[in-house]
């Protein structure tokens, strides 16, 4: 019972850290390094932050980048941390770079509002480009909502609608209001 509870408990805390994001396919309940973070992800169930932060940024200095991705989140949303924009654009960017599209979607995100950084849609853009190109379909909905902004409807609607094919509904009924 116990391990059900841990797996149901690491589905929550993994696949929804930032943005209302839904699962992604860049976590494994088989994979080795969310299995590391057995210890930390059950010290932060127990309220213990502190010391579940230590275990994540302890992880992430060793190379794990799912730790990473999660140190990026502590320090951007200041959970049990101070809130430091320019460490958690370090984490997010480290883990970018080794494939994981939740921070990428991070830095994008930051990029798009800037948070912590001037603001700079073409860097948004090109961090949304990656993750998106890396299968993620958030990512597409992401890229369809800043073409936008940026009133390049053509780039909006193919994103949008890629995004949609990827079972992002939201995607689906923006593409809707666009198309007609």
């Amino acid at each position: 019972m116990k391990k059900l509870i841990f797996v149901f408990v690491l589905t929550l805390f993994l696949s929804g850290c930032v943005f209302n994001q839904k699962s992604n396919s860049d976590i494994s309940y088989d994979d080795p390094q969310a299995l590391e973070l057995k210890e930390a992800l059950m010290l932060h169930e127990e309220g213990k932050y502190k010391k579940a932060f230590m275990r994540f940024e302890e992880k992430a200095k060793a190379g794990n980048i799912l730790a990473m991705y999660q140190v990026g989140v502590y320090y951007r949303d200041g959970l049990h941390v101070s809130k430091d924009l320019l460490r958690a654009m370090f984490w997010f960017k480290t883990a970018g770079r080794y494939g994981n599209t939740k921070a990428l979607r991070s830095v994008g995100y930051m990029y798009e509002y800037g948070l912590g950084v001037n603001q700079n849609f073409k860097k948004a853009k090109a961090y949304y480009y990656e993750a998106s190109n890396l299968g993620s379909a958030l990512a597409d909905y992401d890229l369809g909502l800043l073409y936008l902004k940026t009133n390049e409807q053509n780039d909006a609607k193919i994103f949008l609608n890629r995004a949609c094919a990827g079972g992002i509904n939201e995607a689906c009924e923006k593409f809707k209001e666009l198309k007609f």
